[in-house]
């Protein structure tokens, strides 16, 4: 696109926005995505919020603001006018932080993906407006990597790394698998337990419990331990299935957000599903890494107990598989991408009880630059894949990608990490479109894997 080239686009399509996002035909269609490349590794978008969202979200707020005594006036007697010229920056904040976080997220990772664009890092939020009409825009920064001319990948000659030919490896898989199906048995699969995986849609409603709009749903996952999750999601979930509906006034999650007591919108929840937490599930595990049989089954888990100098077949695996594709795809980074992924990584790092330690060795700063760099190119071969084969993401590969976390065996499988650190330690739930990238890397991976080595 040019500098002066803008994309305009209504409603969310696409395989990705139909499985992640929950979308319908029609769906959002009060939600435009505008952009323009600024420079060759910037794109400069913008979301819209259209003015029938922010109409029906500010009534619904006036609403909650009128909650509570006024002194002069009688119950339900607060007048509208009396309401914004008293608390107009609230609302103003409260309207804002909602839409940010139920819909222009997943909105804008659903047009990135759908529309192919080579993002690299996650998109800058560099303001949001609020115009006359009522509508709300929302401008991003999206950093672009430069696109790789691909090679006949599938003819690359690619060869596993041995494992260790150690009769007590195989004796420790067998266990593991023993154990992890002596846990599952009996389990209901349906029914949310501590440390279980739950997917569900949250839409706004009003003080009667009817639903404002189809545009106010949004999906979420959650990990329901109770530890790292703050107790109120966890309750909330105690006790129900696959299937169950119920409402809540507990479910503003905004950081942002300086609450006044008892202004809290209200929601209907739909669990959607249920991914059991404690276990390794044979039939996603098997269809993860397409397994036919036990004796493929004992051989993938291998990849996990084999070490050699403290790396895992599975880890050695991959670091020469991106050694074989960046040797036959040399190319550059740009320099201000990699300052920013060191960026984030140093923030990471900085939470690291050893970090104080990693920081005094004279060639830090110059290790988390490599490291920067080699996690950008494995992303960018891997993303120019992905599209080049058509391969997107379902509500399936959000489940095989979260079941790699029940186990500390089983995360040695997963290779991109999602943006967010501690997936399963997170304080509130996650949008589903922020696991997007990650697992649809994660998925060319494997493809990746298994087209090369079959």
């Amino acid at each position: 696109m040019s500098d002066t080239e803008s994309v305009v686009l209504t409603g969310v399509h696409g395989s990705i926005a139909q499985e992640i996002f929950g979308a319908k035909s029609g769906k959002n269609h009060h939600l435009v995505f505008r952009s323009f490349q600024a420079s060759s590794h910037l794109l400069k978008a913008t979301i819209e919020v259209g003015i029938p969202v922010i109409e029906q979200l500010g009534k619904e707020t006036i609403e909650l603001f009128k909650q509570g005594n006024f002194e002069g006036f009688a119950d339900d007697g607060v007048p509208d006018e009396y309401i914004l010229e008293n608390f107009n920056s609230e609302i103003h904040e409260r309207i804002k932080g909602y839409v940010f976080r139920h819909l222009v997220i997943d909105f804008l990772i659903t047009e990135l993906l759908d529309r192919q664009i080579m993002f690299a890092n996650y998109p800058r939020l560099m303001g949001a407006e609020l115009l006359p009409g009522p509508k709300m825009l929302f401008h991003f920064d999206v950093s672009m990597s430069d696109s790789v001319e691909l090679k006949e990948w599938k003819l690359f000659l690619f060869k596993l790394p041995k494992r260790k030919r150690y009769k007590d490896l195989d004796k420790q898989v067998e266990q593991f698998l023993e154990a992890q199906t002596a846990v599952l048995a009996g389990q209901n699969m349906q029914k949310i337990e501590e440390d279980d995986w739950v997917c569900f849609d949250a839409t706004l409603i009003d003080r009667r419990c009817e639903v404002l709009d189809a545009n106010f749903t949004s999906r979420f996952w959650l990990r329901a331990n109770g530890r790292g999750l703050q107790e109120q999601f966890s309750a909330m979930f105690a006790g129900h299935a696959v299937g169950d509906q119920f409402t809540t006034n507990n479910f503003d999650f905004d950081e942002t957000q300086h609450e006044i007591d008892g202004k809290r919108y209200n929601f209907l929840i739909n669990i959607k599903g249920v991914i059991k937490g404690n276990a390794l599930s044979m039939d996603l595990f098997k269809t993860t890494f397409r397994l036919k049989n036990k004796v493929e089954v004992h051989g993938k888990l291998m990849e996990v107990f084999s070490y050699r100098n403290d790396i895992s077949q599975r880890k050695m695996i991959i670091e020469e598989l991106f050694h074989l594709l960046l040797t036959k795809h040399r190319f550059e980074v740009a320099k201000h991408l990699v300052l920013r992924r060191v960026e984030d990584l140093l923030v990471s790092l900085m939470k690291q009880p050893d970090y104080q330690v990693y920081k005094s060795q004279k060639d830090f700063f110059l290790q988390v630059e490599q490291l920067a760099e080699k996690q950008l190119k494995e992303e960018i071969i891997i993303d120019q894949i992905a599209y080049s084969e058509g391969i997107a993401v379902d509500f399936k590969d959000m489940q095989h990608y979260l079941h790699l976390f029940n186990n500390k065996r089983l995360r040695e499988f997963v290779y991109f990490k999602s943006l967010i650190e501690k997936i399963d330690e997170l304080e509130a739930p996650i949008n589903a479109n922020i696991l997007a990238q990650a697992v649809l890397r994660e998925k060319v991976l494997n493809h990746i894997i298994y087209t090369l080595t079959h």
